[in-house]
């Protein structure tokens, strides 16, 4: 009879432990099914926060870089030409020294000096027999004398004798316009492609989980 009893005894212990176990196994399994539920739950966007952002780009551009370089052009320039008539040492002879010359242009000028020893007249005649300058009693002097075209003599003769030197120079000057190449330096501008960084806001939309939002 005591054998039944002990039996019997250490079966419903042995049911005991089996429904403990059992409890205790749903027990853990509803734990981690709800801890399961409450993670997925707080994993789950509930807020959306707007972030601006700048995103860097680059766009090919062209500026303007300057440079020398030379021009070339023609322009009209007034420049100034002679023609020699006389130049030299020339004996005085009784009848003194005479030098014929022709004007041919309209604003021509006879420029000139004379050197000698012994005082006597220059004169400039025309071809009519004219006096258009002269100077007396002088052993040296200079001229600039403004003359139409024509014919003309210079004419030195000394006051009382003769057989000095006479030093004597006479130019025909004039002015004339002429075409000349002339180039200068100038500043150009020429166009060179460049890039350039620029930025550009980019606007996005975050969605923050309740674990984002606990802890970030």
């Amino acid at each position: 009879m005591k054998n039944i009893v002990d039996k019997l005894a250490f079966i419903k212990n042995l049911d005991y432990r089996k429904l403990m176990k059992n409890n205790w196994i749903k027990y853990g399994a509803c734990s981690l099914a709800s801890l399961i539920i409450i993670a997925i739950i707080f994993a789950l966007p509930v807020k959306t926060v707007i972030v601006e952002t700048t995103k860097p780009y680059f766009v090919n551009q062209t500026k303007y870089e300057p440079y020398s370089t030379m021009d070339y052009f023609i322009t009209e320039e007034t420049v100034q030409r002679s023609r020699m008539v006389v130049d030299g040492y020339y004996p005085v002879l009784p009848f003194g020294v005479i030098v014929p010359f022709q004007i041919d242009r309209t604003d021509s000028r006879l420029v000139g000096k004379f050197e000698n020893t012994i005082p006597g007249s220059f004169v400039v005649y025309n071809s009519a027999n004219r006096i258009v300058w002269e100077t007396l009693n002088s052993s040296r002097g200079t001229i600039d004398l403004a003359l139409p075209p024509g014919e003309y003599r210079a004419k030195f003769q000394e006051n009382v004798m003769w057989g000095e030197q006479l030093y004597l120079n006479l130019n025909i000057k004039w002015k004339e316009i002429e075409k000349v190449t002339r180039n200068q330096e100038v500043t150009r501008y020429r166009e060179v492609p460049i890039i350039v960084a620029q930025e550009t806001k980019v606007v996005t939309e975050n969605k923050l989980s309740i674990w984002q939002i606990l802890f970030e």
